[in-house]
């Protein structure tokens, strides 16, 4: 879920430097606050990350500050001296650590989406992703920032409750293509990008996922009719099967995790710029297949996703084979996709456990089962 919004709308390209896969080589304390945010600092930062050739800051206006419970997120407005480079971006976007949100216990990996920004972004060329200017993270405090352009005047979210229009759908999935289609198969995965998981981490998600199926049938049994609990209990039963090809690279990329129509920017203009994918929180390697499931099982009225779900991962699996990918057949690519709605039926049961609304796993529930049923995973199950 879009637990974590970014209100504004940014992306520009990233300049390419030097990486390290230690994340410790190139640490520098996050500020506290928009206060903070000054003149000579922003200068400073600009520069480190080569977005200030020459000149400096002169001035930055706070525009607009919103405070959400984990994070405060500030629209910033620049000034710079009459020599700066002309393409120093004038309008930021920052998002600092809520100071009185208790951070989870400082570790010394930064939070996935600091690392996202950091280690993955900038390995690839012409992304459809925003870009950070910034992306610091304190493992002593455990408080992070993230420093990026707002192109809000270029680019807009779908307006909610989302629409689900095929045309919106279709760019959301070209855009996963592009992003999955790089990282496909690719020799960093598990080595510096992402993780991938071990044996015992599979068993620990599939007895997380019974688990929370017993705690959600003790408090809310009515919301499942017998066959519906039944269907649970058979897809239990092949527990950890839906999760065993992820211990290996083979089939697997990078995805979004989180990959809902909101956290697509798609162009104002009707004919003109690209779609960009933001809010990378939940990134983790994984079949690719498993962000569009996500997109169409969990955020699409039921109806919608039936009639979409062929033409876009028929889109999706050209996508693929046009941008280089290889030994993956439509078969292949359809089975993950069912495979996913099989993990997708526990998604509403972990929203639950971690004490979402019953706005969103309530109608998630229904979604997935339905989706569950229509593509006739007990198949899948019995095989």
């Amino acid at each position: 879920m879009k637990s974590e919004s970014f209100s504004a709308i940014f992306v520009v390209n990233r300049r390419p430097r030097q990486l390290s896969l230690l994340y410790t080589a190139r640490v520098h304390e996050p500020v506290a606050s928009v206060e903070q945010v000054t003149p000579e600092w922003l200068t400073e930062t600009l520069r480190r990350g080569g977005s200030l050739e020459r000149g400096r800051v002169t001035g930055v206006r706070v525009r607009a500050t919103q405070t959400h419970p984990v994070s405060i997120i500030s629209h910033l407005e620049v000034a710079y001296a009459p020599d700066a480079s002309s393409a120093a971006p004038t309008q930021l976007f920052l998002k600092v650590s809520n100071p009185n949100f208790e951070p989870a216990a400082p570790r010394a990996r930064p939070p996935e989406e600091i690392e996202f920004y950091n280690d993955v972004a900038p390995r690839m060329p012409a992304a459809p992703l925003p870009r950070c200017f910034d992306a610091a993270y304190s493992p002593t405090t455990g408080r992070a920032h993230l420093l990026l352009e707002d192109l809000s005047a270029t680019h807009y979210h779908p307006p909610l409750p989302l629409t689900d229009t095929l045309a919106e759908c279709e760019l959301a999935t070209d855009c996963l293509a592009q992003v999955h289609a790089f990282w496909w198969e690719h020799e960093q995965l598990g080595r510096g990008v992402g993780r991938l998981l071990s044996a015992a981490q599979v068993d620990e998600l599939a007895r997380a996922a019974a688990a929370n199926f017993t705690r959600f049938v003790a408090a809310h049994g009515a919301r499942l009719s017998t066959d519906e609990r039944k269907l649970y209990e058979r897809a239990i039963a092949t527990f950890p099967r839906p999760w065993v090809h992820l211990t290996d690279a083979k089939g697997l990329t990078v995805t979004h995790g989180d990959a809902h129509q909101w956290n697509f920017l798609f162009p104002r203009a009707p004919r003109g710029g690209r779609v960009y994918l933001i809010d990378w929180q939940l990134w983790h390697v994984h079949t690719g297949p498993r962000d569009l499931a996500y997109m169409l099982m969990l955020w699409c009225a039921p109806e919608r996703r039936a009639q979409m779900e062929q033409t876009l991962l028929r889109r999706y699996h050209r996508a693929l084979l046009a941008r280089g990918v290889r030994g993956y057949d439509w078969h292949d690519c359809w089975q993950d996709y069912r495979w996913s709605a099989v993990r997708t039926i526990f998604i509403p049961l972990w929203h639950w456990a971690k004490g979402r609304p019953e706005t969103l796993w309530g109608a998630q529930l229904e979604r997935s089962l339905r989706a569950f049923a229509e593509l006739n995973c007990s198949e899948l199950l019995a095989s």
